[in-house]
């Protein structure tokens, strides 16, 4: 499931940081402080004197006092390491950071298992962007405190911006062993999953644009954003690189189903089976389409044959066990048509048979009735299905296997043949049945065993980047069943609602996530964005504000600031913001582009030349080459700003082009698919 834009969330200090912080202030027990105590009976009095003071004024916010006396402790016992934590933790309220972090470092020299000094140090690291060096604090945090779920996200947070995405997955599904319904750590484990698909996407892209896979798999993130007029047009050139590829036309299929073309998606399903007769996936739906469409005896038929073939399979095509977000949410059919299948109850309930039952509980699922569908069982023996004609796990019973749908089948004993020694053809069948059958873990491990420089490069690719996106839904899912109501189930479906171009929706959930938990980062830039898109300008400004308040490193925020300011034509005022992104996001050529048009603005010209030559790799249309131009023209540099006005209006013409040729296909799309 692909959630929008995204801009990682740098480290922080929030509400929950400081009530983690509060914790820590009490560590040290009265056994403590007799250990560290010298023997004499005078120093300890006033070691204990001292001690409490510091506690009690630190309770009542009167920091000075509290530094005052802490020293105080440690001139008496300079290596007290939990003092040195707490006095740092002092000055850390008061924002101190250099005076903190000095502290913290003293306590974790006298104690380095001190899990709330490494714990603050690695926050702090981060704060001021030094990601890598905080990872090994927080790492000991997290040894010493595993029970706190905060030091795991923060470690999580710190190798996200660190780019270790790898690392922070592994983080975060330790961390959910123990904390399995923190919402938090599953949200953050999901955006990870993204990402990493989103990496291996780009890869896809760069090795084989153009290619069959790289188009299905533009296809199917437009089928998720229910933009089925431009995913038909990927999946139509995914079929003209290769004609016979299969699985296209049932993927193709589906999306004119969940479009509401009922006879088009019916077509597709059909010319699947005539180049995979086996194919599970095709039967199933196309026996959805003859239930939808009236003609339930020939739809029970085709459910009859699944049901006996793989009723799991079939159950997980259908999207009985799953509700909340990613396919199960899109799958849900029109409201007219649940009504009309519902006619068919009755008849169904008289029949007591394997397919009828399959179809009765489908029709729970449509209607959300959730405890119906999930109480009940496709047959009586699906949960304990076992594939028929069990058979010795050899090389060509696992190719039977796939070729005849068994995925239950080859699931059982495919892993063992899908070793780095057997042909690469197999291991690929056995990845892409791993992932029908729903095991994406098993499917990452097979595909992790081919080398870095196989010839199949672009389907490892595309199975890879379709793991990520199945497993970020997972942990989504995960999320919404640990606490529906929470503030981060809200902020998923303002992402996908964002994605999905419902920008009213996305900013109704964003704004109940926030109203929830004002001080999470990344929530106001979110808001913000969808804002700042829609021209909501003062809106979108006071997000950025709130944002930057809680983040004052948040590239994003910084960058639309700024660019919220020029669009008032007040580049004095974009440019601190913008100079300010462009040192967190050196990378971002569109910042290079706006401080370029900032300083045109501000008569800088010989500057504005230097930034936009920066962007022009990522001028598309002629606009950042037409901006160059005007600024060699104020330079009086003419022969230049000719260059450049021609360069322009060249490439210019060619995107005019492109635009045309795509709404004229979308165009033909839409009235190809009329009323079918």
């Amino acid at each position: 499931m692909r959630i929008g834009s995204f801009y990682p969330r740098k480290c922080e200090t929030s509400c929950r940081t400081l009530l983690f912080l509060g914790a820590f202030f009490s560590v040290i027990s009265a056994s403590a402080i007799a250990q560290e105590s010298p023997s004499h009976t005078s120093s300890s009095s006033a070691l204990a004197q001292h001690f409490a003071a510091a506690q009690q004024a630190q309770k009542s916010g009167d920091y000075p006092t509290a530094e005052r006396e802490y020293q105080a402790v440690l001139s008496i016992q300079p290596g007290f390491a939990e003092v040195h934590m707490n006095l740092g933790l002092v000055y850390q309220l008061q924002d101190r950071i250099p005076d903190a972090m000095t502290e913290f470092r003293h306590a974790i020299k006298l104690k380095p298992t001190l899990a709330g000094a490494s714990f603050f140090l690695g926050v702090d690291l981060c704060k001021l962007g030094h990601d890598k060096k905080a990872i090994p604090y927080l790492k000991s945090a997290a040894r010493e405190a595993p029970e706190r779920p905060d030091v795991w996200s923060w470690l999580a947070t710190a190798q996200e911006s660190a780019g270790e995405i790898h690392g922070e997955v592994e983080t975060l599904r330790k961390a959910l062993t123990t904390h399995s319904y923190d919402v938090d750590l599953l949200y953050q484990l999901g955006r990870a999953y993204e990402r990493l698909g989103r990496e291996e996407a780009t890869a896809l892209q760069r090795a084989a644009p153009g290619s069959s896979r790289a188009e299905q798999l533009l296809a199917e993130s437009y089928a998720v954003s229910s933009n089925w007029p431009t995913g038909i047009i990927h999946f139509q050139n995914a079929l003209k690189a290769s004609p016979g590829a299969l699985g296209l036309h049932v993927e193709l299929g589906e999306l004119l189903l969940w479009a509401g073309k009922l006879r088009a998606a019916g077509r597709e399903f059909d010319e699947e089976l005539r180049l995979d007769p086996h194919c599970l996936r095709a039967i199933v739906r196309r026996g959805e389409v003859k239930f939808i469409a009236g003609d339930v005896d020939s739809a029970l038929h085709d459910w009859a044959q699944v049901v006996e073939t793989d009723p799991i399979e079939t159950e997980r095509i259908l999207g009985i066990r799953e509700t909340g977000f990613g396919d199960a949410a899109f799958e849900q059919l029109p409201e007219p048509w649940r009504q009309e299948m519902e006619r068919y109850v009755p008849k169904l309930q008289q029949l007591n048979t394997p397919s009828a039952h399959l179809a009765l509980v489908f029709l729970a699922t449509q209607r959300g009735d959730v405890s119906t569908s999930v109480s009940q069982e496709v047959s009586p023996n699906s949960s304990d299905f076992q594939p028929r004609a069990a058979s010795p796990c050899s090389e060509i019973d696992v190719r039977q296997a796939l070729q005849a749908g068994l995925f239950s089948k080859a699931k059982s004993c495919a892993m063992r043949l899908a070793k780095p020694t057997a042909a690469a053809d197999l291991r690929l069948k056995v990845a892409g049945a791993l992932f029908d059958a729903g095991d994406y873990e098993a499917t990452l491990r097979v595909l992790n065993g081919f080398p870095k420089s196989d010839a199949h490069v672009v389907e490892i690719f595309y199975w890879r980047a379709r793991c990520y996106e199945k497993l970020a839904t997972e942990a989504y899912l995960q999320l919404y069943y640990a606490d529906p109501s929470s503030y981060r189930v809200h902020q998923i479906i303002a992402d996908l609602n964002e994605t999905k171009g419902d920008d009213g929706k996305a900013i109704e959930e964003y704004r109940a996530a926030i109203a929830l938990k004002p001080s999470v980062s990344n929530l106001h830039y979110s808001l913000g964005h969808v804002l700042w898109k829609d021209l909501k300008v003062s809106d979108a400004r006071e997000q950025f504000e709130a944002e930057l308040a809680l983040n004052p490193r948040h590239a994003g925020a910084l960058t639309e600031l700024g660019d919220t300011y020029l669009l008032e034509h007040h580049p004095d005022k974009a440019l601190p913001y913008l100079n300010r992104g462009l040192a967190l996001d050196p990378g971002n050529l569109d910042l290079h582009r706006d401080l370029g048009t900032a300083y045109s603005e501000l008569g800088e010209y010989q500057k504005a030349v230097s930034e936009f030559k920066i962007a022009l790799p990522s001028d598309h249309d002629g606009s950042i080459h037409y901006k160059l131009a005007r600024a060699y023209t104020s330079l009086r540099e003419k022969d230049k700003a000719k260059q450049e006005f021609e360069i322009s209006t060249a490439l210019n013409r060619q995107a005019h082009d492109k635009l045309e040729k795509q709404t004229e296909r979308l165009s033909e799309v839409e009235k190809s698919f009329q009323d079918r």
